[in-house]
């Protein structure tokens, strides 16, 4: 499996699931489809109308009980893991209804014209670079229902760099035009899994038959490559629900209904965030607080408004709006480091949660233009000293984000590997994912004068 793996981008697990196991998955997510309880609903004509009608992890807040058939499945979540050589955590639990008609035009299909591959970095589910898809198909993927086809090898062409100390920028492959793609399908049954990698190329083809075309696309990704733009908030529910050898795989969520889901407009699952911004001589950007003690700098988190359910949990652009209003600081991208949990109040139901991102400027410590607080840039051992005369809110998390982030490493002290997160809003400056290219990759990781993103 892993030379497979290794050399084609994917393998396929032929005959994982039961009839009885792919029923018992696949008859909530239907039944989601038909009375509306999706996230594309309110974006075009309904199911069973032609079209891709996409439903987020809504479906395990009433329905944890199908994550044995799916994301915990003891044989599934084996080959994952096996594959990456360590645990693994979901980052996307998506659901696709393709009717019938679903991708179908006047004009013959082009193969290889909807070819495409989900690195993603302005995304929560397409932002890690260890990750793969695992993907159960409800139905036979025939050539009248529309197969998955994928591009074997591909892969291989996009490389993870090596990281500056902080975070790794990715030469991501350019898909070419369609008559230089091979796609190959590899004949999904009913109850295989095929993983794929993250990297990998895939198409998949309009439905000319008369059934649906359903089936759930999840990704996973190593523990140790968390997602740039921050982790895909879960209902509790799902993770109350799961075995404890396998609560690891969903370790964010939230118990009071907002998680990842649209409804008309986006659920906001984060509220707060907070930015370790460092400079070139490694020094922190710290704020004077109301309480005359240096903290870091905070503020209002949400989500984008015209987020998809794809892009849920991802808050960068109205963090990265905020500190340019508010001190003059242009920051391109960020990347994830915590989220902090807390309570609201005296009702255990009422949560909050705050991202905290890492960021390291091009230069020494600068002046911010426009900051109505006091501020200073201060090393670790600064830092240290000034915590002795108590001036330091929370110095303990702070020095812990700082050896976090300056040493690559999780809060459990294990080495990661972190890249470029982006808001939802620069997928604009990228082309490089859909076919079309000249041959050849796009650094992600570089940016002009103006912040934005060199492609």
């Amino acid at each position: 499996m892993k030379e497979e793996y290794e050399k084609n981008g994917f393998h396929v697990l032929r005959g994982v699931l039961t009839n009885q196991d792919v029923e018992r998955l696949s008859t909530p997510i239907r039944e989601a489809f038909r009375r509306g309880d999706y996230d594309t609903f309110h974006r075009g004509p309904a199911y069973p109308a032609p079209g891709i009608h996409s439903m987020g992890p809504r479906v395990l807040d009433k329905h944890p009980e199908i994550a044995e058939v799916s994301l915990a499945h003891p044989a599934i979540l084996a080959a994952v893991e096996d594959l990456f050589g360590e645990p693994a955590v979901l980052a996307q639990y998506w659901s696709i209804m393709r009717p019938p008609g679903a991708g179908v035009s006047d004009k013959p299909f082009v193969n290889g014209s909807g070819a495409h591959y989900d690195y993603k970095p302005w995304r929560c589910v397409g932002s890690n670079i260890n990750w793969m898809f695992a993907v159960i198909p409800f139905i036979d993927y025939t050539e009248t229902v529309g197969p998955l086809t994928v591009a074997p090898g591909s892969h291989r062409k996009s490389m993870v760099l090596p990281s500056d100390g902080r975070v790794h920028q990715v030469d991501a492959a350019k898909v070419p035009v369609p008559n230089q793609i091979e796609l190959v399908d590899p004949l999904l049954k009913k109850g295989d899994v095929v993983l794929m990698n993250g990297f990998l190329w895939h198409e998949p083809r309009p439905n000319y038959g008369n059934s649906d075309r359903c089936g759930l696309y999840m990704k996973f990704h190593a523990k140790s490559s968390p997602p740039a733009c921050g982790p895909t908030i879960y209902p509790s529910s799902v993770h109350d629900f799961l075995s404890e050898d396998t609560k690891h795989v969903i370790p964010y969520h939230r118990g009071d209904g907002r998680f990842a889901a649209i409804h008309e407009k986006p659920v906001d699952c984060i509220e707060e965030a907070q930015i370790l911004i460092e400079d070139l001589d490694a020094k922190i950007l710290l704020i004077r607080n109301n309480a005359g003690k240096w903290q870091l700098p905070k503020c209002v988190a949400s989500e984008d408004e015209g987020a998809s359910i794809l892009d849920a949990c991802n808050v960068m652009g109205s963090v990265i709006n905020h500190f340019n209003a508010r001190f003059g600081l242009n920051l391109p991208w960020l990347s994830w480091l915590t989220d902090i949990v807390g309570k609201t109040g005296e009702n255990d139901e009422e949560e909050s949660r705050c991202r905290v991102y890492g960021h390291r400027i091009p230069s020494s410590a600068i002046i911010l233009t426009h900051a109505e607080e006091d501020y200073i840039w201060m090393s670790s051992m600064d830092l240290q000293k000034a915590d002795k005369s108590g001036i330091i809110f929370k110095r303990p998390e702070i020095a812990k984000w700082i050896d976090m982030w300056q040493n690559q490493t999780d809060e459990d002290g294990n080495p990661v590997t972190r890249s470029y997160g982006l808001p939802t809003t620069h997928v604009q400056y990228f082309r490089y994912n859909g076919n079309g290219n000249k041959e050849g990759t796009c650094r992600v990781g570089v940016f002009n004068e103006n912040g934005l993103p060199i492609a």
